[in-house]
């Protein structure tokens, strides 16, 4: 199984045996029809799933406000749903909806993004050093040719990652917790291929560390893990496809800081075959 398929797995299918799912299945409880066709224009009116707490759903439920929004809480339920037409559409970032038309064929992401959202890292409020050394390298980075390299190689099917970049070897040591166990392919994820943790997140801090002479500790735990070490202190800074979304308000907790944004993307439906005019 290729590192994308074991990353797809592990995101997209680990609820796919929802009992809630299965029970409105087996039930016999009917949805609205695969087959039904769709006006792009009038897409807010769909029925739309999205996985729990991504960034589309706050932008759906917070900034948009659509009125047949689904929460569903993994992936796997949002394709079922699909599948099965309880919802129109699924609303997810598109760089992860490459990921799910590679595994499932039949889907199709629509051209017209319905948002934005951008990824930011969280930075322990003790590195307030680190976290300007960040936001000034951020801006530089943005407009460099390895950013726009990064950018087009994670928007295709399946992210090729840059194995080249330095890494210093006797620095300051910067503590990076990451979770490559989670969900979080293409942005964090473990590439069996090279045994080590890849990604648009761990490219750019990567990047980051390299510029400003850092030695990279990995602190590789779970999400929960991650926010108590930057939260502690033990960790220095998180990267794991955080959305300037929630970013904000973790920060106005006074949790941690969070940096500009390294990394934009756009928000975008995915529906099943051609049902869209």
């Amino acid at each position: 199984m290729s590192r994308r398929k074991k990353a797809i797995w592990k995101r997209a299918l680990c609820g796919v045996l929802c009992p809630v799912i299965l029970g409105c299945v087996l039930g016999g409880c009917g949805g609205r029809g695969a087959d039904r066709e769709l006006d792009i224009a009038d897409w807010q009116s769909w029925e739309i799933g999205t996985p729990l707490a991504w960034s589309a759903d706050y932008y759906l439920s917070e900034q948009v406000r659509v009125p047949h929004l689904y929460r569903y809480d993994s992936v796997g339920d949002c394709i079922m749903a699909l599948q099965f037409g309880y919802v129109d559409a699924i609303a997810v970032d598109s760089l992860y909806a490459y990921s799910m038309v590679a595994e499932y064929p039949e889907l199709t992401i629509l051209d017209e993004s319905i948002g934005d959202d951008s990824l930011v890292a969280y930075v322990t409020n003790g590195r307030r050093d680190v976290l300007e050394q960040m936001n000034e390298y951020i801006a530089a980075f943005k407009e460099s040719d390895t950013y726009a390299d990064m950018v087009e190689r994670a928007n295709i099917y399946e992210f090729v990652p840059d194995t080249d970049i330095p890494q210093v070897e006797d620095g300051e040591v910067l503590r990076v917790a990451i979770n490559t166990g989670g969900s979080g392919y293409p942005y964090t994820y473990y590439d069996f291929n090279t045994g080590e943790p890849q990604g648009v997140d761990i490219e750019f801090i990567k990047h980051f560390a390299a510029e400003y002479g850092y030695t990279i500790e990995w602190f590789d735990s779970s999400w929960d893990a991650c926010s108590l070490a930057i939260a502690n202190g033990d960790a220095d800074v998180f990267v794991y496809a955080i959305s300037l979304y929630y970013a904000g308000e973790v920060e106005a907790m006074g949790t941690c800081l969070h940096s500009d944004s390294y990394f934009d993307l756009d928000l975008v439906l995915v529906t099943q075959g051609e049902t869209v005019n």
